[in-house]
């Protein structure tokens, strides 16, 4: 490893450079990739004679660091029940590894799970494995992620949230219809997949019989289990131990040098300070993609239109510029653009969030931008009575090496890093468990739906008492479970739904309140993956008169309701573009009710399932629908006080109404409200008013006053 100490050629306050990072040591387990072993000797896919473009899909599959070492990896995943694989960013071995699986006929005649944290990460490696297996997506290759699949019977190979291979357990405790269940980006550590792990190690001891410390079943059972944890961090010893010492194995990626730039000082403006730092780019160096790291969809939308605004601007001569968003709310379509190489004469700017650290690898980037900061969700169980934010956060040592490494995955890179070098070495190692700081109510409620106790199950990192008592209140307070903690008839069909538990409350009250139709369509819009009503701050004025029509004086929630009615009319009657423009002129997120109508028709299902007639209307009687809401959202309820601020009915805190809500001028005796956001002051944001004597009728806390 060299060290450098050189400046950019234009100058700038990058100063301190060095090359990055080598492969890891390798003085345990096995190595592959890279070897002089034989060529692997897999079949590849079994259809037709393969096109030119097919066939070069294959020779680029040859090309990756995992093909050499193929044969030898699958001797050991076949020798052992559990393998703990370490594999660099761009070893393949997210693509690869299912592929040789089923080549090798390892997974019979059932499928391959692979699980992923992110819903991009699933959907866009499906589509790549899919054409590697030269065949539509959704037969021998498929993905399930929440309210989008596409599989079917011959579905071989099946791509999946972690959220979504957790659903499944709950119909099917055993996961019997998978041979191999393969989890990847285990190093991050998300909530579901720490659930899936202790799960995985459950019942692989149910389905395999008893094992050695190694992991190698010694039980005849026709239907065993493979585990494969993945993981793109030097982490696998905690993964070993916690399966008992299994087998850990070793991958090595396709890694350049490159050098990294730190900033000579903080950038408290990072968005500004990343676009600058593209220009000088794209003015200064040789072709090659830009890949530059942001918080959060906001951040990437801001910094979108000042790239392309500053663009137009450049000399004729000068290259274009192909910006690429990349983030989760944003349709599938749009994301898998990144992957596509730019038009002649056109540097491509990559916009993403940190799903872009490991999770997928996009070609083509030669130039990495770190702005240092991600968004985590955090739980803050002992303020305002427990609730859920996203904060803005400084990234990890080892985020900030796997972005670096980014810039080298075809060739020499370069990686700016927008914080001090000073900054970087103060950085934590690794990020906390999400177990140790996220809700668990919709986790707790899904285990005890398949008879487990989260204090009870053998996890790698136990969660904090607090979290946990305040997600049992929350249960009991929904009708989820009674005063013993047991689950309640009503909590299991909320459990039935692809919801948040508060959500789920809801629908299922909407059955006695006589009113589905309408509790379904604001639910699907609240659930869908980004905001529904845009915030254009410098058109502040114009977008209150636009939407003024919506407004309902009960609050957000029948706002919303108006603007999916509104919509619904629009769309029976008019085509595409005049829709759009009707979204446009009322400052309205086109993408949102689209995504919320594919969530009804999710939702519907589940209700004929859970005995919900979906059709029951309440018309324009607003009192059931508001009624409904506040049964899901009783542990987000607040009274008026004589200073004009509201007092949480189930914490101690002093909440105010979100500047955006439509009763932001208002005060009303009591709310209810979607969330809390925490600034300077904590601000309740989608609110509703509700009568005061809805608390006085409510069961749990009549109960519980008594």
């Amino acid at each position: 490893m060299a060290n450098g100490d050189d400046r950019s050629q234009n100058g700038r306050q990058h100063k301190k450079a060095r090359l990055s990072y080598g492969n890891p040591s390798n003085d345990h387990g096995n190595t592959f990739g890279h070897t002089n072993g034989r060529e692997a000797n897999h079949a590849g896919p079994s259809s037709a004679p393969l096109n030119p473009a097919a066939q070069a899909i294959q020779e680029q599959r040859k090309q990756l660091p995992i093909y050499l070492g193929a044969d030898a990896l699958i001797e050991e995943i076949k020798k052992n029940d559990v393998t703990v694989l370490l594999g660099e960013t761009g070893s393949g071995k997210t693509t690869q590894v299912p592929q040789y699986l089923l080549e090798s006929g390892l997974a019979g005649n059932r499928m391959i799970a692979v699980t992923q944290p992110r819903k991009v990460a699933a959907t866009s490696l499906a589509q790549r494995v899919a054409a590697e297996q030269n065949g539509p997506l959704g037969k021998v290759v498929g993905y399930a992620v929440r309210f989008d699949e596409k599989s079917s019977p011959h579905t071989r190979i099946k791509y999946m949230t972690d959220g979504m291979i957790m659903r499944e357990l709950m119909s099917d405790p055993s996961l019997s219809r998978y041979s191999v269940v393969i989890v990847d980006e285990a190093h991050e550590r998300t909530l579901r997949t720490d659930l899936l792990i202790a799960n995985l190690k459950k019942l692989q001891k149910e389905r395999n019989g008893s094992s050695n410390a190694k992991g190698k079943g010694n039980s005849n059972n026709s239907k065993p289990l493979k585990i494969v944890i993945m993981s793109a961090t030097l982490d696998a010893e905690k993964f070993s131990k916690f399966f008992d010492n299994a087998k850990i194995l070793y991958v090595k990626g396709r890694q350049h040098p490159v050098k990294i730039f730190h900033s000579a000082e903080g950038q408290p403006d990072y968005v500004d300070s990343a676009m600058r730092t593209f220009f000088q780019i794209h003015t200064d160096q040789p072709p090659g993609d830009v890949l530059i790291f942001l918080p959060g969809q906001e951040d990437i939308e801001s910094l979108e239109k000042s790239i392309d605004m500053f663009a137009k601007r450049l000399p004729q001569d000068s290259p274009e510029v192909l910006v690429c968003p990349m983030f989760a709310a944003q349709a599938p379509g749009k994301n898998a653009k990144v992957f596509l190489s730019p038009p002649p004469n056109t540097r491509k700017c990559i916009l993403a969030t940190n799903i872009a650290e490991t999770s997928i690898t996009i070609p083509g980037v030669k130039y990495v931008i770190d702005t240092g900061k991600c968004k985590e969700k955090q739980y803050l169980a002992r303020m305002a009575g427990g609730f859920d934010t996203l904060l803005t956060r400084d990234i990890t040592k080892s985020s900030a090496m796997q972005r670096a490494g980014r810039a080298g995955r075809e060739g020499s890179g370069l990686c700016f890093r927008l914080y001090t070098e000073d900054a970087f070495n103060s950085m934590a190692l690794s990020g906390e468990p999400e177990i140790l700081r996220c809700s668990l109510t919709s986790s707790i409620l899904q285990l005890r739906c398949l008879g487990q106790d989260l204090m009870e199950l053998d996890l790698m990192d136990a969660p904090d008492t607090d979290t946990i008592c305040s997600a049992l209140k929350t249960l009991f307070i929904i009708g989820a479970f009674d005063k013993q903690s047991q689950l309640t008839p009503a909590g299991r069909h909320m459990a039935s739904f692809p919801l948040e538990p508060q959500h789920a409350c809801a629908i299922v009250a909407s059955k006695e309140h006589g009113c589905s139709s309408e509790v379904i369509d604001v639910i699907s819009v609240l659930s869908a993956s980004s905001k529904l009503f845009l915030d254009v701050t410098e058109k502040r004025d114009a977008v209150s008169e636009a939407r003024r029509k919506f407004r309902h004086p009960s609050g957000d929630h029948l706002t919303i309701l108006n603007v999916v009615r509104a919509y619904q009319a629009i769309a029976s009657s008019e085509k595409k573009k005049s829709r759009k423009d009707w979204c446009r002129k009322h400052f309205l997120n086109e993408r949102t009710l689209i995504e919320a109508r594919e969530i009804r028709e999710q939702l519907r299902q589940t209700c004929t399932r859970v005995g919900v007639d979906y059709t029951t209307s309440c018309g324009e009687n607003e009192g059931p629908v508001i009624a409904c809401l506040g049964h899901g959202l009783v542990a987000n309820s607040a009274f008026l006080q004589p200073d004009g601020s509201y007092k949480q009915t189930m914490g101690s805190s002093f909440v105010k109404i979100h500047p955006g809500s439509t009763l932001s001028d208002k005060k009303v005796p009591a709310i209810v409200y979607d969330e809390l956001v925490y600034t300077n002051q904590i601000y309740a944001r989608g609110v509703s008013s509700i009568p005061k004597s809805f608390f006085a009728k409510h069961h749990a806390l009549s109960q519980r006053a008594a």
